[in-house]
């Protein structure tokens, strides 16, 4: 099925968002968070040491920043074109539908604007063309700046309240219910209307350039060690291809477009949706680590050309702080068979290829249409991606490039000959798992058995069993040992808590879920949690994520609900600062 949110759940086993497959079988644990949490202190095979519930457990704590849209709770920048979505068309003039769907009617040029509206179709008034806008900061004036000759109206909840040369004034309902939105009525095709950029009024004359982010956002990531891209760069079945076509800071939004060009029952893009490959632009991310001097971690696209990967990593190098050091990752849970990149791995004939080479099947057939083998196909394309990336870092440099293998935690045989075979391919630098901490079948019978009558205080404490549970040997055990053997880091990716409603549905116990994510108790399950990544030998534990919605039945994954909320009303994110280390 497809979620309200466009995610993918196309099989039994994949339960919610982050995928944490539950197994069982031989040699298989059947928690399915992945066992991350205290081990007893008499157990001296754990890579890390122990810390008792009476101290605080520290260790650099880096974070997942949500990705960007028009109605997300945390918008980062001050340029709300930033956060607009593809253009959608209307009949010039109002009436008829509201999306008339004429995109492909238009010419635009290489950042994404219209070189001449309206257009005239066929059967169809005069085309004009229009974008939403975020709708969930402070409502009052906004100023439109742009570059050209045109006229602009405004769509549901913005208001045009004058307009002349290069600058039109805004009115904004900002309420989030009521969507916001700027059109493009008219666009000189001798002078057409480009660079626009959309900002609070008191914002009008800052130099977006240098200072394209709004300063609590700034002050939210400003503690972390390291600040994970994934979402920023829409990972997550990314249509990212060639590097010629990738998204520059001077495109007019940064939100993306994603699917699946390989099979047409999987959202194909079209033309004019391929325009929107990516998410934020690289150089975005750069200026982001290098204002607030704090590590970024890279996810190359699945789809990624050798050139891209090369041009990628040189970029990197040229304007990343030379203080600072590049996380990088191939694509993200490529096992993860919800999203597109995993059906892309598993029958990729370049990493058939790759993986007959050194000796291994990488087929299940002789027409080679069938895939097998798919740590190893993980494998090889890592070392590949990873050796391209190295070899375009000066060899004197390459200590700032930290090369991550992320691997499956629930299945530690599948992690294992992952890591074997991206070390068999090039190599790496570091293991990265995940660290979650959510209901099993014991939890989830409990709660149906409560329904509405369930509180706060019974999903904190069933959770505080699930980390005691976890504090036994397991999984990231196992991975983290292997990764020391190997003289690798060992690192999380993504962690946190993982609580939502069995099989993401509306359920009556799906108000106390919400309501524990604020509960002070939420606090001290984090830190024990912590204790346990400190144990693994935990070098950095990235929380995922930064803001989001608290208590919706798809999760409630944010650190806090947006960027401004005050840290006295989120526990999580008061967690992960307490046990953070200082930056040196």
């Amino acid at each position: 099925m497809v979620s309200e949110e466009g995610r993918v759940y196309s099989h039994e086993m994949l339960i919610d968002r982050r995928n944490l497959l539950r197994w069982s079988g031989a040699g298989i644990s059947a928690l399915m968070f992945g066992s991350c949490a205290r081990a007893m202190p008499q157990d001296l095979n754990w890579p890390g040491p122990v810390v008792p519930p009476s101290q605080m457990p520290h260790l650099p704590i880096g974070m997942n920043l949500a990705g960007i849209s028009d109605y997300a709770g945390g918008f980062p920048f001050h340029n709300l074109m930033w956060g607009s979505r593809k253009w959608l068309t209307h009949n010039a003039g109002g009436g008829g539908a509201w999306n008339t769907d004429q995109q492909d009617a238009f010419a635009f040029d290489a950042n994404g604007y219209p070189r001449e509206v309206p257009v005239k179709v066929g059967g169809l008034p005069p085309q004009s063309i229009f974008t939403l806008l975020p709708n969930t900061l402070k409502p009052g004036k906004y100023v439109l700046l742009h570059d050209g000759e045109g006229v602009f109206g405004g769509v549901m909840g913005t208001r045009v309240i004058s307009q002349g040369r290069g600058r039109a004034l805004l009115q904004m309902t900002q309420n989030g219910n009521l969507n916001e939105g700027i059109s493009i009525e008219r666009s000189n095709p001798a002078n057409p209307v480009r660079n626009m950029r959309i900002v609070p009024l008191a914002s009008e004359h800052v130099d977006l350039a240098a200072n394209p982010f709004l300063p609590e956002f700034l002050d939210f990531c400003r503690p972390f060690h390291a600040l994970r891209f994934m979402d920023w760069g829409a990972t997550n079945n990314s249509i990212e291809e060639s590097w010629s076509s990738r998204r520059l800071p001077t495109f007019y939004t940064m939100t993306p477009t994603t699917g699946n060009p390989d099979d047409a029952k999987d959202r194909v893009p079209s033309a004019f949706e391929r325009r929107f490959s990516g998410g934020v632009a690289l150089e975005v991310m750069i200026t982001l680590a290098n204002t607030l001097k704090i590590d970024p971690w890279f996810c190359i696209p699945h789809r990624a050309t050798d050139e891209y990967v090369a041009e990628m990593a040189k970029l990197v190098h040229a304007k990343l702080d030379p203080k600072l050091t590049a996380y990088v990752e191939v694509s993200n849970e490529i096992w993860n068979w919800q999203f597109f990149q995993a059906g892309w791995m598993l029958n990729s004939p370049r990493l058939g290829a790759i993986v007959e080479a050194k000796g291994g099947k990488a087929w299940d057939d002789a027409a080679k249409t069938k895939g097998s083998n798919h740590p190893e196909r993980i494998g090889a394309l890592f070392g590949h991606m990873f050796q391209i990336w190295q070899r375009n870092w000066p060899a004197k440099d390459r200590a700032r490039s930290l090369r991550v293998c992320a691997t499956q935690t629930s299945w530690l045989d599948v992690a294992v000959r992952t890591i074997d075979a991206t070390m068999a391919n090039g190599g790496c630098d570091a293991i990265a798992q995940s660290g979650y901490f959510g209901p099993r079948d014991e939890e989830y019978a409990h709660w149906d058995q409560r329904g509405a009558a369930l509180t706060a205080d019974d999903v904190l404490k069933d959770m505080g069993t699930v980390i005691a549970a976890q504090a036994q040997p397991g999984n990231a055990l196992g991975a983290a040992q292997h990764a020391k053997k190997l003289g690798l880091r060992y690192v999380v990716y993504e962690g946190g808590q993982h609580i939502q409603p069995k099989k993401q549905a509306e359920l009556p116990y799906n108000a106390a879920l919400g309501a524990a994510q604020t509960n002070s108790a939420m606090y001290d399950l984090y830190l024990e949690n912590l204790r346990g990544q400190v144990h693994l030998g935990c070098s950095l534990f990235c929380a995922f994520n930064s803001v989001g919605a608290q208590g919706t039945r798809w999760g409630s994954w944010g650190a806090k609900t947006s960027y401004d909320q005050p840290n006295a009303e989120a526990p999580k994110y008061r967690a992960l600062i307490a046990a953070n280390t200082p930056k040196s």
